[in-house]
């Protein structure tokens, strides 16, 4: 059982705020109440701590786990103030595979995400910058072959290429496209080379996330790429491929057409993962190329389901929003269409499926006899059998009132109305009661 008391007092002795310590000391409370289940005194075990740690797949789990992680390590930290401690040595080691671990998951799924270039696909013109097709393809093809291959040294150990030995959230695991990306950000290119601004590449974002960068570039000329000069107190280095200097301007044109008026967060996993979409003659493409990477990793299902959401919506004056295609959102001026998602584990819906997110109040009034044929047919949504309330009273922003057949109904705009599980037929038979709510019109031909 962990100490309270001991740990209280050493709360206070590194003057953790009251705010931290009681939350570090509640938690303190649900550890020792999980060993308490054992009912006899025995040691603490790696078992104990992943399961006072692990997922429980509610909305605000990450929260959660983050906060939990921290108590552990934090305790670790007293116990280390006060003397020598196995239970020290125990969660330290935890920790270390523990990072270890995570640091290999995310860089298996970034290899993953790595999809195959088709051999004979038409480059955009504009991007050929003196090479051929065949050239570019060759060498985009390249460039996606080096990039797995670096992830799969990473893997087999990647503490030496930097990777966080400490908590840490997602986007710090990208160090690999991060500092490839920030080359090119803040750099001149000519002929295969790119002359990087030394000041400005350590002073972006992008960089200055990640520690230890030093690693990363140590493993970048493992893999065939050359640095010249590279030293933090230089005015400038220089980066090259001397197998083929063609990956370097392939490099360059990709990056370049990087918005960087978005967070990169929001450019989405096709543009950190290569994909040759956004190099793509338009021509060729039959939507967006922004739409078409993120269809590229889509189930066949939802694929079915946009292709035909994005022609239905054109007929109405929507389109792409190409500012937020990971939601794929489709917008006319001011207005929002409907969203329809894939679910992401352990995100804010969970779990698997497909889902639309919609809003409705006039049409309950407007056309009482088809809203209830598709109440009926989503009755689980709608769940008219409860008027509902509101838990904030009259503070709630979000606040949804209706009435349906005589009867005044309450609901939180956050959470209604979710359309769990759809197919194209649900998605259909939602969009006929989005044009009726918003009184939308066909565009003229």
């Amino acid at each position: 059982m962990l100490n309270k008391q001991a740990y209280s007092d050493y709360l206070v002795k590194k003057k953790r705020s009251d705010k931290l310590a009681t939350e570090r000391l509640g938690l303190l409370d649900k550890f020792n109440t999980l060993l308490s289940r054992n009912e006899v005194e025995v040691e603490i075990t790696e078992n104990d701590i992943f399961e006072f740690t692990k997922p429980n797949n509610n909305e605000y789990s990450a929260v959660k786990i983050q906060k939990a992680n921290e108590f552990i390590l934090d305790y670790s930290a007293f116990i280390k103030d006060e003397c020598l401690n196995p239970l020290a040595d125990l969660i330290d080691d935890y920790y270390r595979k523990f990072f270890v671990k995570t640091a290999k998951s995310f860089v298996a799924q970034r290899k993953n995400d790595i999809l195959p270039v088709p051999s004979n696909f038409k480059v955009n013109e504009k991007y050929l910058i003196g090479l051929t097709n065949d050239e570019f393809v060759r060498a985009f093809e390249e460039l996606q072959q080096i990039v797995i291959a670096i992830y799969e040294d990473i893997e087999k150990s990647p503490f030496q290429w930097g990777y966080p030995d400490f908590l840490i959230t997602e986007g710090y695991y990208n160090r690999v496209m991060d500092i490839l990306f920030e080359f090119v950000f803040n750099a001149s290119y000519n002929d295969g080379v790119l002359t990087v601004d030394t000041k400005k590449f350590f002073a972006s974002k992008g960089v200055k996330r990640h520690k230890k960068v030093e690693l990363m570039i140590a493993g970048f000329e493992n893999f065939g790429f050359l640095f010249n000069g590279f030293n933090k107190k230089s005015e400038s280095f220089r980066v090259s491929f001397l197998d083929n200097p063609h990956v370097m301007a392939v490099l360059n044109v990709y990056t370049n057409e990087i918005d960087t008026s978005l967070p990169d967060w929001a450019w989405g996993t096709p543009r950190h993962s290569l994909s040759y979409r956004y190099m793509e003659d338009p021509s060729t493409q039959q939507y967006e190329s922004v739409f078409l990477a993120e269809m590229d990793y889509a189930s066949d299902k939802f694929r079915e389901i946009q292709y035909w959401l994005h022609d239905e919506v054109a007929k109405y004056g929507f389109y792409l929003d190409p500012k937020s295609p990971k939601s794929l959102q489709f917008r006319k001026g001011s207005k929002e269409f409907f969203l329809v998602a894939e679910k992401v584990p352990n995100g804010l819906y969970g779990g698997k499926g497909i889902y639309a997110k919609v809003s409705f109040l006039k049409a309950f009034e407007t056309q009482p006899d088809k809203m209830k044929a598709f109440c009926e047919r989503f009755s689980h949504v709608f769940c008219l059998e409860d008027k509902g309330k509101c838990c904030h009273e009259n503070k709630c922003m979000f606040r949804m009132r209706f009435t349906f057949e005589g009867v005044s109904y309450l609901r939180c705009g956050l959470k209604n109305f979710i359309f769990d599980d759809v197919d194209l037929d649900d998605v259909k038979a939602i969009l006929e009661m989005f044009v009726i709510e918003n009184k939308l019109k066909r565009c003229s031909v």
